[in-house]
């Protein structure tokens, strides 16, 4: 069974003959009250903190994490891969995202579900699928390291290289586009997956990827499913069709020369990439939209409960 970070740091500790208090005062601590609610799990511990701990406790932050498996060098140059397919097709997990409403002080992407990050249940997916060529992650910076050994210790192969996550979200998917697209033909496609979605599978890959073949571009959405829907405007209530109405979700998939054609409009029209993901932003340069139907499990962990559904989700598989 994986021991949790506290558990850990605690290990760490005796291994060294060190006490809470010692520990606390080397980490700026005032008391040793904050080591010990860490080591109970009553507290979570930062990024930054993490690293700072295995700088005092001499370790590194992989082992302190529970990460057995050495950080292998990872390379970031392109690697061909033989297919039977015409077009490769190379998927972008996007995990530089900061939220910590989870109030767990660690980024969603890498919360701890049933003794396996958050990521890593996206990035199996698309390693298991066999029209995945090429994997890439858009990562927080300070993450690189673990990404990478999560990587190794998973059996992520087909992982490529990881690239700087930017200020918001589209603005790590242009990062994740410019990086790749002079690796890759106009014909080959191009999948974007939030990392905070852990239900992605096999089964809605090809969907995905079967609409994108057809249309060139596919964007997993989930019908409304309330009776009734209402918006406010100027103080009066307007009733919206609950068919008119979708819930954007994850993953999107584009032929490269679609979504590369995306974003050189939007440098000339000089548009503010503030949108939150590639259809609203074809939405507002007035590009079609491919909607294909997701699934209502396909959750995106953001708060406690979102931890807690997809716990028991897992339970179902």
């Amino acid at each position: 069974m994986k021991m949790s970070v506290g558990a850990n740091i605690k290990k760490r500790r005796f291994e060294l003959n060190m006490s809470q208090q010692d520990l606390a005062d080397a980490m700026g601590y005032k008391t040793r009250s904050t080591i010990a609610k860490i080591e109970s799990g009553e507290n979570d511990v930062t990024q930054k903190r993490l690293t700072k701990f295995a700088e005092v406790l001499d370790t590194t932050v992989e082992a302190l994490m529970g990460i057995t498996t050495p950080p292998a060098t990872l390379t970031t140059t392109y690697t061909t891969i033989t297919s039977d397919k015409r077009n490769k097709t190379v998927a972008i997990i996007l995990a530089g995202g900061k939220s910590i409403r989870n109030h767990k002080n660690i980024p969603n992407q890498f919360i701890d579900i049933n003794g396996k990050p958050v990521i890593v249940y996206c990035l199996e997916a698309y390693q298991r699928h066999p029209a995945i060529d090429d994997l890439y992650v858009v990562c927080l910076k300070g993450w690189e390291n673990i990404v990478t050994a999560y990587a190794e210790q998973f059996g992520i192969t087909k992982l490529r290289g990881l690239i700087p996550a930017a200020a918001s979200g589209i603005l790590s998917v242009e990062n994740g586009l410019d990086y790749v697209k002079d690796k890759y033909g106009d014909d080959d496609i191009i999948i974007f997956q939030e990392s905070t979605r852990p239900m992605v599978n096999v089964e809605m890959i090809s969907k995905l990827l079967q609409a994108c073949y057809e249309n060139s571009k596919a964007n997993i959405c989930q019908s409304m499913k309330d009776y009734v829907q209402f918006s406010y405007k100027a103080g009066k209530a307007e009733y919206i069709n609950r068919e008119d109405v979708v819930d954007l979700q994850s993953p999107e998939a584009y032929r490269f020369d679609v979504i590369k054609s995306v974003f050189d409009d939007a440098k000339q029209q000089h548009h503010a990439l503030t949108e939150s993901c590639c259809a609203m932003l074809m939405f507002n340069l007035g590009y079609d939209i491919n909607f294909i139907e997701g699934s209502v499990n396909n959750i995106k962990i953001i708060r406690d409960e979102d931890i807690a559904v997809f716990g028991a989700l897992l339970k179902q598989k």
